[in-house]
């Protein structure tokens, strides 16, 4: 009997959606930082993979961190944020952020299965 509410609860579950290269590449840039993406979620719309660039930008961020969504943006759009440059900010990135960028950069131009 026990096994019977299991199997109604998977039957009655939906399977997450998997999200495009893209979109799990900036995910992956901003989970390296906890505190960035619990700031930066709520301009993401996980749904229609919608991401609000204007209003992320707007934010007080600091040099790290404006750094990691400047390669976020350039990674979404595939071109470099107009007036920015995206191997200076990388300078002020610490290391986490580093590697998340390379990795995440990996994942886009499919080079690696890390999801």
């Amino acid at each position: 009997m026990s096994q019977a509410p299991a199997i109604q609860q998977k039957q009655n579950t939906t399977p997450e959606r998997k999200h495009s290269t893209q979109m799990r590449a900036v995910l992956h840039v901003l989970k390296a930082d906890p505190f960035l993406y619990e700031r930066v979620s709520p301009f993401i719309n996980f749904d229609t993979e919608t991401i609000y660039w204007n209003e992320i930008f707007r934010m007080g961020f600091g040099s790290g961190h404006r750094g990691a969504i400047t390669w976020c943006y350039g990674i979404w759009v595939d071109e470099p944020k107009p007036r920015s440059n995206c191997f200076d900010a990388a300078l002020s990135m610490d290391p986490n952020f580093q590697i998340a960028v390379l990795e995440a950069l990996a994942m886009r131009w499919g080079l690696t299965t890390k999801t």
